[in-house]
């Protein structure tokens, strides 16, 4: 078999198409597995893991590991590769990620690394809260 870009499975394209159909979302290898589940495919957590890393080594998805003790979180990376050069607010309530390209994060990204010597990794931060949506669902209940 062929272990470069090229090899592909019917398991790794479930799992990417599924990257890729919430790739506004932070997934977990436990959510891949529900989805597939639902649709026919019983693959195990192991395989997932095994084509997550393969997707990882290729650039096709991002891994995110938020506290260190919940599991690792992972997106469908755009072609572009943008997602290094911005934060995340993520909604605690739809799991919405939304990306801030937003003139005061960047300064504050600069402020924390000018003032305070200290440079951010775009990939482990992430602001919590909950969205517009939600939040207007809320207040219209």
């Amino acid at each position: 078999m062929d272990k470069g870009t090229g090899y592909k499975t019917k398991q790794r394209q479930a799992i990417l198409d599924y990257l890729m159909e919430n790739k506004d979302k932070h997934v977990t290898a436990a959510s891949i597995s529900e989805h597939l589940e639902k649709d026919g495919a019983r693959v195990g957590t192991t395989t997932i893991y095994r084509h997550l890393d393969k997707l990882l080594e290729q650039g096709l998805v991002r891994k995110y590991m938020i506290d260190g003790t919940t599991s690792s979180c992972f997106q469908y990376a755009d072609q572009q590769g943008k997602c290094k050069e911005h934060f995340h607010l993520k909604c605690g309530k739809c799991g919405k990620l939304i990306h801030m390209n937003c003139s005061h994060f960047e300064e504050l990204y600069e402020h924390i690394l000018e003032d305070h010597g200290f440079e951010i990794d775009f990939f482990r931060t992430v602001f919590y809260g909950i969205c517009r949506d939600c939040k207007k669902t809320e207040e219209d209940l």
